[in-house]
């Protein structure tokens, strides 16, 4: 893709998040926090900003993406390394906290990428009445039993000195498209809003990178895991980053 010309910002700092347990939530529906997005979260319900799509792909599709990603190659995922990316450059390392294999997809990437822009386009910005600049190159997660990847923001990053949290990657939008759910443990957990969702196949869910979102794949007991992961720019965000990411897709 060109690219696009923008100012680099110092990464904002976030505010304090979740809200006091007596305090408004953030949603702006005037209720406190624990009685609001809390409780949709405890009831199973998505909280606010938690878009699921149950049905986003067909069972044929799955069933037939399925019988042809369980060959695929896949080696341990390197995850970005935020302490020590800069605005120049992503610098990526393994990380004791996420046990994850990414499959080699080979000619597969166009479909996933075709995939991801059709959730971006079609599902999330008309959801969310934003126009995004980019997504991310597709990845195919494979979780053998025993994977997980523990409690994470995409975009944020904790700054240990200065106590607080910073946007430190051009990462608006999260989505995950799930294949399949012949699997045991697995759910995703967003810590704030005490919710759990079970992945089904064909599930698309999306969600904001910053932390209020915190979120966390568990362990997987028995069985494969499949989710297909990418994140997405807005068109009118300002960037922490000098350039897209390397392979963003241009939307």
């Amino acid at each position: 893709m060109s690219t696009p010309r923008f100012d680099v910002i110092d990464p904002p700092i976030r505010e304090t998040f979740p809200p006091g347990r007596t305090e408004r939530c953030f949603c702006g529906s005037g209720q406190r926090f624990k009685h609001c997005c809390v409780a949709s979260g405890r009831a199973g319900r998505p909280p606010h900003g938690v878009g699921v799509v149950p049905d986003f792909l067909d069972a044929a599709a799955c069933t037939e993406l399925r019988e042809r990603i369980d060959a695929l190659p896949s080696e341990r995922l390197k995850v970005v390394d935020l302490e020590r990316s800069t605005v120049d450059r992503v610098v990526r390392a393994y990380d004791d906290r996420r046990v994850t294999e990414r499959a080699a997809v080979g000619e597969l990437q166009a479909e996933l990428d075709a995939m991801v822009r059709r959730a971006s386009d079609e599902v999330i910005a008309p959801a969310v009445e934003r126009r995004f600049e980019w997504f991310e190159e597709p990845q195919l997660l494979r979780y053998r039993p025993g994977g997980f990847y523990q409690g994470h923001a995409d975009s944020d990053n904790f700054i240990e000195d200065e106590g607080v949290w910073k946007k430190t990657l051009d990462r608006d939008i999260s989505l995950l498209v799930y294949l399949n759910d012949d699997y045991e443990g697995g759910h995703l957990d967003f810590e704030h809003f005490e919710y759990s969702l079970r992945p089904r196949a064909g599930m698309l869910v999306y969600f904001p990178s910053d932390v209020r979102y915190l979120h966390a794949a568990r362990p997987v007991t028995a069985g494969l895991r499949y989710a297909i992961v990418s994140w997405a720019a807005f068109r009118d965000e300002p960037r922490v980053m000098t350039r897209p990411p390397d392979e963003a897709r241009a939307l």
